[in-house]
């Protein structure tokens, strides 16, 4: 299945081309983007963004991010060894679409506030408005500690229960989340059980041509089919960047954002 989906690759539209993309920034790209795997249409399952709604990033920051990107080399089903490839590190590409991500949903919102930013690997801190990258994915040590942090900005309307922990209410602000990941997480079973109160949109970063991402992308594929919380994105290898954004944009906000309006909400605002 992974190298069915691998397959299925086609050249990303050309509208999408900017030259401040990473790869372009990098020139890692002189043949051109990498073929990407075209998400499913966008569907809506809850309700759009409401200016009450809690918007929070949690990126990986594992050392793998920083490593350099290597393709495996496969004999049947072993790997036999590795070769190099002309592409972003996955932490370059992170750090630009979230940069992007965070300059549209700014416009978007008219916020002047700005969104937390929680990082993790094995454990989890908040760094603000700060993104430092470089660092066995458990996705569950950054949950826990964003589930905190949102539940105690709007503790008033949440519930903390001596067993169960904190518990959303009726009035508590939907929480709406951007996870950034590189590759499978050991706990994402666990994480997936957790996922019944907020909005969740996952972005997976990774090698052009690598079955084990692909394996990865089905995976999280199926966490979003089961549960409708739950968007995913993913990339490969010299990525369109306004692609990839667009496509985080339209599951984060929850609507059909069109190509105008992702134009609208790159530019910057007038002072």
């Amino acid at each position: 299945m992974a190298m069915a989906k691998m397959q299925s690759a086609v050249e990303p539209p050309p509208v999408y081309f900017s030259e401040d993309d990473t790869c372009n920034l990098q020139h890692t790209s002189e043949s051109g983007y990498s073929k990407q795997v075209m998400p499913p249409p966008f569907r809506p399952f809850d309700p759009p963004e409401v200016p009450t709604d809690d918007t929070m990033i949690l990126p990986y920051v594992s050392g793998s991010m920083s490593f350099t990107p290597m393709r495996p080399v496969y004999n049947e089903y072993l790997i036999e060894s590795y070769t190099a490839l002309t592409q972003p590190k996955n932490k370059d590409l992170a750090k630009a679409i979230i940069r992007r991500f965070v300059d549209a949903l700014t416009n978007h919102d008219h916020s002047t506030s700005g969104y937390d930013l929680v990082t993790f690997s094995t454990d989890a801190a908040y760094v603000g408005s700060d993104i430092k990258i470089g660092g066995g994915t458990r996705v569950m040590t950054g949950w826990e500690k964003v589930k905190e942090m949102h539940f105690q900005k709007h503790s008033e309307s949440a519930t903390l229960h001596p067993v169960y922990g904190w518990l959303a209410g009726p009035q508590t602000p939907m929480l709406r989340l951007l996870l950034i990941l590189d590759g499978e997480a050991v706990d994402m079973d666990e994480f997936e059980l957790a996922l019944n109160w907020a909005h969740i949109t996952i972005f997976l970063v990774g090698v052009d041509g690598c079955p084990n991402h692909h394996r990865h992308a089905n995976e999280l594929q199926r966490i979003s089919d089961v549960n409708h919380h739950v968007s995913f994105v993913d990339a490969t290898g010299n990525t369109p960047e306004r692609f990839v954004t667009h496509q985080l944009l339209k599951r984060h906000l929850g609507y059909d954002m069109s190509m105008a309006e992702l134009e609208q909400l790159e530019q910057l605002p007038a002072c």
